[in-house]
């Protein structure tokens, strides 16, 4: 697999796993909406920037939105994840664990304190993949701590 930021030659691809990510979560998504998303992704809006995972075909195979956001009891800043979807044939591989380390190795580079993500109490097998990656936070938050 390759990881590569977000690009414009990438929206068709991303858009048709955007939709299934969104449908998988009960919420089809509109293609205004869609386009909303992606533009976040590609100026940094909000401070949102993506992550796309290619197979070996050069195919999206998974993605992963996150962004800083401050941790006003430390007063330092730490990254949310915002989505992470694999698709169907690409789950069982590892790929979830791939991204969720490469947007920890960027929030290592920018001195993040941590990524956080939150996780549908009823999704079990994403649960499985988070909780041996990460601690639960106790509200259903995942976290992966970097240093004091």
């Amino acid at each position: 697999m390759k990881i590569e930021p977000v690009s414009p030659q990438r929206y068709t691809e991303w858009r048709e796993h955007f939709g299934r990510y969104r449908e998988a979560l009960g919420d089809p998504v509109d293609d205004a909406v869609a386009e909303v998303i992606w533009s976040w992704l590609l100026a940094r809006t909000h401070g949102v920037e993506g992550l796309l995972a290619l197979d070996e075909a050069d195919r999206l195979a998974g993605f992963a939105h996150f962004r800083p956001f401050p941790r006003t009891l430390h007063g330092n800043e730490a990254c949310f994840l915002d989505d992470l979807w694999v698709d169907e044939p690409q789950r069982g591989t590892g790929l979830a664990e791939t991204l969720i380390d490469a947007v920890c190795a960027l929030a290592r580079e920018r001195g993040w304190t941590e990524v956080r993500w939150v996780a549908e109490e009823h999704n079990a097998r994403a649960r499985r993949v988070y909780e041996r990656v990460a601690t639960d936070g106790r509200l259903i938050t995942y976290r992966i701590r970097f240093g004091a």
